[in-house]
């Protein structure tokens, strides 16, 4: 994750988190571990902000447009140690 860029909708980027990660680490590593291990929601981190960027000044019609996603940086640690372990596994899975 580049440091500030594209917070989500709690406004804190990346570099939030490395900066202050002995305060909000334990915490962090906490929710992470219990979606990961025993399944529980992150439903508070969970929201996805959908927005559109424009790809050139002026830009009027939706062609002009490019969509990105907002998403948590706890989200996206969840989901990226998500496909971590799968990565281990999805040559078995899938032939």
């Amino acid at each position: 994750m580049f440091h500030t860029k594209a917070p989500g909708l709690d406004g804190m980027p990346s570099l939030f988190y490395q900066k202050n990660w002995d305060t909000v680490g334990d915490g962090v590593t906490k929710a992470c571990l219990l979606c990961l291990n025993n399944g529980d929601p992150l439903d508070d981190v969970n929201g996805t902000l959908i927005t559109l960027i424009p790809k050139t000044s002026n830009a009027s019609r939706i062609t002009e447009f490019r969509p990105i996603s907002l998403c948590s940086v706890i989200y996206k640690i969840v989901a990226k140690s998500t496909a971590n372990r799968l990565r281990l596994v999805i040559g078995v899975v899938i032939s």
